[in-house]
């Protein structure tokens, strides 16, 4: 008897700590400045809302508010999961209805992480999307999660939420310039992307979303390092434009300066901002100047 009564204490106290835990840690994530985090308290708003992978990362908000005259906001996250980059563009159409351009880095479809799905578990409590696709797609760590609130932060988005808490994540950039090495063994390297038909179906609910609230949906290839082979990316452009019923703005091999990477996928800031410039230029992006976009 005396056994069992312990056993009950033990999983009252067990359980009890895991929620007093688990409610610390949410009330970390509501009060950080990570992106994420500021999108769902309401801070967020923006005319520009950039999504994609890291190679996201290389449209520089600070120059692209410089080069266009509008404010930004990025939804971009290392190998961010298409399902999740789908779900966040909705919410955040839902919240900023005001928004004007949705411009996608559509790498975001072969270089997509699936194990990284799990860890935005950390944003289950803010939006019934995010809840769904995982829920569908990682049913073992939902579950895991309700059953246990502490589960939900072990991962590295609650770790970049807490590396954020008191400052601004508005200046992720690749400030490295490529080594000799990397230059030196280009010609002996290459990647073949992969399409894989679920992801490019994610992207065409992502444009008929944005068709749907009005929203203006751009879709573009960033720059990889000249003369790195990459396989594919017709077909990748191809499909996302058969898909979505949208041009694709293909800048894959629109900057030859070998000092405008810091490595083969990713521009550095001076790489970011040539591609902003032909966005600009191209009228993917608004001008500041309103004649600039007419210039060819």
């Amino acid at each position: 008897m005396k056994k069992a009564i312990w056993v009950i204490v033990f999983l009252v106290v067990a359980f009890a700590g895991d929620r007093l835990i688990g409610w610390f840690f949410q009330k970390e994530v509501q009060s950080s400045l990570f992106r994420y985090s500021r999108m769902y308290r309401g801070e967020a708003k923006a005319d520009i809302l950039i999504v994609g992978n890291s190679r996201g990362l290389n449209f520089y908000q600070p120059y692209v508010e410089e080069a266009t005259g509008e404010k930004t906001f990025s939804l971009c996250y290392y190998s961010m999961p298409c399902e999740i980059a789908t779900v966040l563009t909705k919410d955040y159409i839902d919240r900023y209805p005001s928004v004007k351009t949705v411009l996608v880095e559509i790498s975001i479809v072969e270089m997509s992480d699936d194990k990284l799905l799990p860890g935005f578990t950390t944003y289950m409590p803010y939006s019934a999307r995010i809840d769904s696709v995982i829920k569908n797609k990682a049913s073992q760590t939902w579950s895991a999660s309700n059953v246990s609130h502490i589960y939900r932060f072990n991962n590295e988005v609650f770790q970049r939420a807490l590396y954020y808490r008191n400052k601004l994540d508005d200046d992720w950039y690749f400030s490295k310039v490529i080594s000799d090495q990397l230059v030196k063994e280009v010609g002996l390297r290459s990647v073949e992307f992969k399409t894989p038909a679920t992801h490019v179906q994610e992207l065409k609910q992502l444009a008929d979303y944005c068709r749907a609230k009005n929203v203006d949906v751009k879709f573009v290839l960033g720059p990889f390092f000249p003369k790195y082979v990459v396989k594919n990316i017709d077909h990748l452009v191809t499909s996302v434009e058969q898909a979505t019923g949208c041009k694709v703005y293909d800048y894959s091999s629109a900057v030859h300066d070998l000092d405008a990477f810091t490595d083969y996928l990713h521009a550095n800031l001076k790489g970011g901002k040539q591609i902003v410039d032909m966005m600009v230029k191209d009228g993917v992006l608004p001008s500041s100047k309103p004649n600039v976009a007419l210039k060819r």
